[in-house]
């Protein structure tokens, strides 16, 4: 998502084009803490707890790690809601924008641009993770845990890999982390609808409904992720556009409470991993404190300035730059090097990883990551124009097929 320092002027009374760039460093922490997550899933223990609660490891270092406040900081699952919720503002924030200046959004434009966008890095990183695979194969050893043995099984096959490209299946991907995408080319392509009923409720002023209803679905599913996380997206999107049609949506300076609050919201995220926290119906309530913690995280930095001077920091700034390559190319970095130090303890990983996952990063945002980026806004603006050329044909035709007819 396009994102800026500057605040407009609201003495026009009609938004101007600010870039929200607190988003940016968010998604780049996010992204970090995915990179940590999956780091430690190489350790046995830590492996049979997954992406998801319910799971108590052995050790007592373990279950602290895995059942206190520390688990923020290999919140793998909970990250991914974030990227969500920053989805569904990055995509819902420019329509309204326009909207609210009384201008058309381009969805001529949109549509090939969007799958662009997502398809050249998510195919790039199939790719990559494939080449992995051929240069360390896949191991079933045991030892190895749940996580390395499970969920990257070995062997290729055509017909898989061909879903996998086109980013078909939910789950079962080489690289795990694709299974996101998957879910955001999904809301990519309903945008329109769910543009059409958040814009309903907000001239309505229902605009609470949609929120409610997406925190009720982890009560009544038990799965935050219930419908392709399409509920996650609705309350990014509520946002998005409500902060299109704010000549002001940041403040000038920060709210002295923002960042107290963000900090409670941090702690809330991990709620669902907390002891006493296992029951069937405690999960329920915790996967909808978990969605809402997380949403009202994005809403304190955007709308109070939380986190403020971290979020707009240079060295988190480029993680943002760089958030969306390194969680494409994290995953297979973590499971190869697994495999080649299969001799030494698993913890290494998470000084091992970093490493070796930040120039590849960088190697992946310059020559595929940025270059798609490009070739997406030319396919956009090219569609756009043949289209309009099209229509501007189809409309000096008609007279010439009246007049011809009479």
């Amino acid at each position: 998502m396009s994102s800026s320092s500057s605040a407009p002027s609201p003495s026009s009374g009609k938004p101007a084009a600010v870039r929200l760039i607190e988003l940016d460093g968010l998604r780049g922490l996010a992204a970090v803490v995915v990179l940590i997550h999956h780091a430690l899933e190489t350790v046995p223990a830590l492996a049979e707890v997954g992406a998801r609660p319910g799971t108590v490891p052995t050790g007592t270092f373990n279950r602290i790690l895995t059942q206190s406040p520390l688990h923020l900081l290999w919140a793998g699952h909970e990250a991914v809601l974030i990227f969500f919720v920053l989805s569904g503002v990055a995509l819902t924030y420019p329509v309204a924008r326009r909207h609210a200046q009384g201008r058309r959004f381009d969805w001529v434009d949109y549509a090939p641009r969007r799958f662009v966008r997502l398809w050249l890095p998510a195919a790039a990183s199939t790719t990559f993770a494939v080449i992995a695979m051929l240069l360390v194969p896949r191991s079933k050893d045991p030892a190895l845990g749940h996580w390395m043995t499970v969920t990257h099984p070995r062997g290729l096959g055509a017909r898989q890999m061909l879903m996998e490209y086109l980013l078909i299946p939910k789950h079962a991907y080489r690289n795990t982390v694709l299974w996101s995408l998957h879910a955001e080319a999904i809301f990519s392509f309903v945008l329109p609808l769910m543009i059409l009923g958040v814009a309903l409720c907000a001239r309505w002023r229902v605009s609470w409904l949609p929120v409610a209803a997406a925190l009720a679905v982890p009560v009544i599913t038990a799965s935050p992720g219930s419908g392709s996380y399409l509920p996650v997206f609705t309350v990014g999107a509520v946002m998005g556009w409500a902060w299109g049609h704010n000549p002001a949506p940041v403040p000038e300076r920060p709210r002295p409470w923002a960042t107290a609050q963000a900090l409670v919201c941090l702690l809330l995220i991990t709620l669902a991993w907390w002891p006493g926290m296992e029951s069937h119906t405690a999960q329920r309530l915790a996967n909808a404190v978990t969605l809402a913690a997380a949403a009202y995280l994005v809403h304190l930095v955007v709308r109070a300035g939380a986190l403020r001077g971290l979020l707009r920091s240079r060295t988190v700034q480029y993680l943002g730059l760089m958030s969306f390559s390194l969680y494409l190319v994290h995953e297979p970095v973590v499971v190869s090097l697994r495999l080649l130090t299969h001799s030494i303890s698993p913890w290494w990983l998470l000084i091992l990883a970093p490493l070796v996952s930040a120039p590849l990063t960088w190697l992946f945002q310059r020559y595929i990551e940025a270059p798609s980026h490009r070739l997406a806004r030319r396919t956009g603006a090219l569609a756009s124009a043949r289209f309009a050329q099209w229509s501007e044909r189809r409309r000096s035709g008609r007279p010439a097929d009246r007049s011809s007819g009479a």
